[in-house]
């Protein structure tokens, strides 16, 4: 009996040990303090970088090319001078990149136009604000409409392309030639009368004026709620220069070669199209070129003359001060038609506002207002290096 008793324990004896050795080789893995657990407020590692993945990326910051006239003289060249002064501006305040590219010609632009369409990102952060430099850019701005990149043009408005534009910013170009046949009515002008009209470059803010002009004179358009109360019926004694490039050197030699023929001395009535080119038959006056005969007839008819834009030096004429031209004392009238450069500046704020969300009109065209010696003053601020 005391045998059997002793084997039982000693069976138990090795199930114990057997247990503890199990016991002993748990590997560390298994076992989960409660120290060591993951807080339930705290997101796993993965799940940091899923929501970083759908966090809204930052938007890019829009660039806006401004092309403009290189500015050296004239109204292109006070293009130029305010579009470069709000475009500082825009780079001050820092939401947009703003850069100007300046042109010399057409082509010059054109390249401007293919260079930003090659770089264009796609993503909708450029755009371009411009001055076309005529109607040779009609296939380049069609190609920036279909590149889908937005764009505002101001001054000369290519009608076939248009409509692709955020926005066009003119002033009414057909009134301002009507507003130069009123004035030139209103001091005695009549059908039969020889009449002098320098133009610009064939765009349409030329070309629309030589219309006002014309349709003004037929009775077609009134100019300040009013038409002409006695319509021509013949244009035939209006001379046209063509186009002059609106460079007054080109202006002169017109108007020299004009006054070549002394029986144009008797001319009375001149429209320039550009203030610029209105001093330039000032220059051709105070020089040799025409016979003096011829000068002093003409001169001897207190003739009339009408610019358009706005520069100091045609108001400070008008104003009375003939210091810069002397000869100007001897016309019976001189007004400039007003059509300020900083335009520019509306164009490239129409962009902003496009991009800011903001309705933008299509057809933004603005009035003119008519600066004679009545009320120059109120103008002597505003008129442009």
């Amino acid at each position: 009996m005391k045998k059997i008793i002793a084997l039982l324990l000693a069976v138990v004896m090795v199930f114990a040990l057997v247990a503890c050795a199990s016991s002993a080789n748990t590997p560390a893995a298994e076992e989960k303090p409660a120290d060591t657990t993951t807080p339930a407020a705290e997101t796993p590692a993965a799940d940091d970088t899923t929501a970083a993945d759908e966090a809204p990326a930052e938007e890019v910051k829009k660039t806006i090319y401004v092309l403009a006239p290189n500015p050296d003289h004239g109204w292109t060249g006070a293009i130029g001078v305010f579009a470069q002064a709000k475009v500082d501006e825009l780079n001050a305040e820092g939401k947009y990149n703003a850069v100007l590219q300046t042109f010399a010609s057409a082509d010059d632009q054109i390249k401007q136009i293919e260079d930003i369409i090659a770089n264009n990102p796609g993503d909708g952060s450029i755009g371009v604000a411009m001055l076309p430099a005529g109607s040779d850019l009609e296939n380049a701005i069609q190609q920036l409409a279909d590149a889908g990149i937005p764009y505002t043009c101001c001054d000369r408005i290519i009608p076939s392309v248009k409509d692709t534009a955020v926005s066009n910013i003119k002033y009414d170009n057909v009134e301002i030639g009507a507003a130069a046949a009123s004035y030139l009515v209103s001091k005695g002008m009549k059908e039969g009368d020889k009449v002098v009209v320098i133009e610009g470059d064939g765009s349409s803010a030329d070309t629309d004026r030589t219309d006002g002009f014309n349709k003004y004179l037929k009775g077609e358009v009134e100019y300040n709620g009013a038409k002409i109360e006695t319509p021509w019926t013949s244009l035939d004694s209006v001379s046209y220069s063509g186009a002059t490039g609106w460079n007054p050197a080109n202006a002169q030699a017109y108007f020299e070669t004009y006054m070549s023929n002394a029986d144009n001395a008797d001319t009375k009535y001149i429209a320039a199209w550009d203030s610029g080119l209105a001093l330039a038959v000032f220059d051709a006056l105070e020089g040799s070129a025409i016979d003096e005969a011829t000068k002093e007839a003409f001169l001897a008819n207190a003739p009339y003359i009408t610019g358009c834009g706005g520069p100091k030096t045609i108001y400070t004429v008008i104003s009375g001060d003939y210091t810069a031209y002397p000869v100007a004392e001897k016309f019976g009238g001189i007004m400039d038609v007003t059509y300020p450069p900083a335009m520019i500046q509306d164009t490239i704020q129409a962009l902003v506002d496009y991009f800011d969300g903001k309705d933008v009109p299509l057809d933004n065209t603005q009035s003119a207002q008519c600066v004679t010696s009545e009320n120059v003053a109120d103008f002597m601020d505003k008129g442009f290096e």
